[in-house]
């Protein structure tokens, strides 16, 4: 039915998949005792160490829609996390930026945040890291 190699790509997209899979589970709970959800969480964590952003670049980084961004960002507005002004620079953009609720709940979630990454690839040597970084780089390229 299928060849070898077709056999083995399917099987790399299915394990890629699955592996994501399980990582955003493990993010999600983290997550979610916080009471938001990833994309939420995602903002938060862009504007806390990127600073002020206007909502492209946002979407940019964040590798989000801009529908779906464009709830996210209100829904953060809304809960107090962020604001949303009109750039100085050019006022058809808005820039969001972190408030101090924003910065209060990120500053607390993220180091659980990186430990909970650490959890998720402590199995894996310091060069095994490297060679699947290297070999997701080659993917993406």
């Amino acid at each position: 039915m299928y060849n070898e190699e077709e056999q083995l790509d399917l099987r790399m997209i299915i394990a890629l998949s699955r592996t994501m899979q399980a990582v955003n589970r493990k993010q999600t709970r983290l997550i979610s005792e916080y009471g938001l959800t990833m994309p939420q969480f995602g903002v938060l964590e862009i504007l806390y160490h990127k600073g002020d952003l206007c909502i492209n670049d946002i979407i940019e980084k964040t590798l989000s829609t801009s529908g779906n961004m464009t709830v996210v960002i209100e829904n953060l507005r809304k809960d107090g996390y962020i604001k949303k002004e009109k750039s100085k620079e050019d006022q058809r953009k808005y820039m969001i930026s972190l408030t101090d609720k924003g910065k209060d709940i990120i500053s607390r979630i993220f180091p659980y945040h990186l430990e909970n990454i650490g959890e998720i690839f402590k199995k894996y040597s310091e060069k095994e890291k490297k060679e699947l970084l290297d070999l997701l780089d080659k993917f993406r390229k």
